[in-house]
């Protein structure tokens, strides 16, 4: 990343917290948000996602509450500081599929050797990929899709920007029809679907992708039942993936 894309994301970051101190301030989320919680930018090493010959992005809809309480993770950092220390914050995210991940993120990570990619340190994958957060990066119990349309408006989507300074080759999702049309609306403005496939005897299990702009690929597989690719088997998906990593 460059001196000004590091810039740039400094002061985003600091302006995510801005957004969150004035979040905390109001009465309508003030049962919403976790108590001694911060905002999570995103998820995994960023220094080595910068570095890898493909950059991948996973994304959904907000952090979990789980980040936060009896996972103590980020306690010490909250304990220390009583407003943020860049370094100090990035290093902490930096270091999250290192010690101990939610595993939430299993289902996508099963995929990401697909494309030589791992959240974590991996002997055979060359490629490190992120996680990000597409309407929020702040914890919210319960989590978006619980929140009401009045609670959800008071957030501030920095996905555009996280898409601007991290620069994705592929992001992976699994989002409903409505929700991927936000993605894709704030992802670019020339959207093409390059790919679309449905499992054989599972209606509705599909995975579909998108060229955003001539050169970012969007895949999406169906959400069943809130798994992300779920409801299909780990064949077809490996299958279509494999076939989308084609096209890059």
């Amino acid at each position: 990343m460059s001196k000004m894309n590091n810039e740039k994301l400094d002061h985003l970051i600091l302006e995510t917290w801005t957004d969150f101190i004035d979040l905390k301030n109001k009465a309508e989320l003030s049962e919403v948000l976790i108590p001694n919680s911060m905002p999570l930018l995103w998820f995994g090493d960023l220094v080595k996602y910068e570095k890898s010959d493909l950059k991948i992005l996973t994304v959904s809809k907000n952090a979990s509450y789980a980040e936060f309480g009896e996972n103590q993770r980020y306690e010490k950092l909250l304990t220390e500081f009583s407003s943020v220390n860049l370094e100090t914050y990035k290093s902490n995210l930096n270091q999250y599929f290192e010690y101990n991940p939610s595993p939430w993120f299993n289902q996508l990570a099963k995929f990401l050797p697909v494309f030589d990619s791992a959240y974590k340190q991996s002997e055979n994958q060359i490629n490190r990929a992120l996680h990000i957060d597409l309407f929020t990066p702040i914890a919210t119990h319960p989590v978006w899709p619980g929140l009401t349309k009045s609670q959800q408006e008071q957030f501030k989507m920095k996905f555009p920007q996280l898409l601007q300074l991290l620069e994705p080759d592929i992001l992976l999702t699994s989002l409903s029809v409505s929700n991927l049309k936000i993605l894709l609306k704030n992802a670019g403005t020339e959207i093409e679907e390059i790919f679309d496939r449905e499992e054989t005897g599972k209606a509705a299990k599909y995975v579909r992708a998108y060229r955003v702009d001539k050169k970012l690929i969007v895949i999406n597989g169906r959400n069943f039942q809130g798994t992300y690719f779920g409801g299909m088997t780990d064949q077809f998906v490996r299958k279509c993936l494999t076939e989308i990593k084609r096209m890059i």
